[in-house]
């Protein structure tokens, strides 16, 4: 029974589907044996579920690919568009032999570390501009025993006169008009830099589709995810910059929320 309960618990929060009374109850089981602490565990969890506050953000982590990430108020809480992102990516590195990849705008370093524990003999490099999203990133990174060699700054800055051969990035993409139009429970937790992708929502796939080749090996491929409706935007300045679209990749909805570009 704790088999399935766990089994049922991972695949909820690899779906993204973490804001609602059943993960809680299956959380609570799993978690807690003695019944006195399970009754205050389930408490815990019921009244935070009820103020609309996400399950990773109560317990403090998440599990994509069957990686535990330490969640905070300090990153954003990844959703099932980026364990599409990282299957993708996985499908495509896992062939290579010792990749190196890229991660921009790491955050909590779910990509990275999720590649570097998926990609065996990768050397995995990630950047973000927040120093406190960084100390989280290099705790799940030490939680789950890889090496990523995270840098502070913007975008490539970090990483000049470098090349890899797979850049992967979940940017921020949220028009800026439209963060507050978001719910509550991304609104009130994600931190404003992780979500603000600019006035049109591509400020960040506009600097990255520009300036990646110059990162990348002549063979390299470059995997971003994007918003449901921004494909068409995102394909005319991939087109724009030179890009060729190798492949599409979309949500459990069927609509587009990636490309891998070469």
């Amino acid at each position: 029974m704790r088999k399935g309960w766990f089994n049922n618990l991972q695949s909820l929060l690899e779906r993204g589907e973490t804001e609602d009374l059943e993960s809680a109850l299956v959380l609570a089981s799993f978690h807690i044996d003695h019944s006195a602490e399970k009754g205050v565990a389930l408490k815990l969890i019921l009244d935070g579920v009820g103020k609309n506050i996400p399950i990773p953000y109560i317990i403090g982590y998440t599990l994509i690919c069957g990686v535990k990430i330490t969640i905070s108020k300090d990153v954003l809480n990844p959703g099932p568009e980026t364990v599409s992102l990282i299957k993708e990516a996985v499908k495509c590195i896992s062939k290579s032999s010792s990749p190196k990849i890229l991660d921009l705008c790491t955050g909590s370093g779910t990509v990275a570390v999720t590649l570097a524990r998926r990609c065996k003999g990768s050397n995995v490099t990630a950047t973000d501009i927040s120093e406190k999203a960084l100390v989280i990133a290099k705790g799940n990174a030490s939680e789950n025993k890889v090496v990523v060699d995270f840098l502070l700054g913007n975008l490539f800055e970090p990483v000049t006169g470098k090349k890899f051969d797979f850049i992967v990035t979940n940017p921020p993409y949220v028009k800026s008009d439209a963060v507050c139009l978001l719910p509550s429970f991304v609104r009130d937790f994600a931190p404003l830099t992780a979500i603000d992708g600019g006035k049109d929502g591509l400020f960040f796939h506009r600097a990255i589709l520009s300036q990646a080749k110059r990162f990348l090996h002549s063979d390299g491929s470059l995997f971003i995810e994007c918003e449901d409706n921004q494909d068409k935007d995102v394909e005319k300045l991939a087109l724009q910059f030179g890009w060729e679209i190798n492949s599409r990749f979309p949500n459990r909805h069927g609509k587009v929320r990636g490309y891998r570009l070469i």
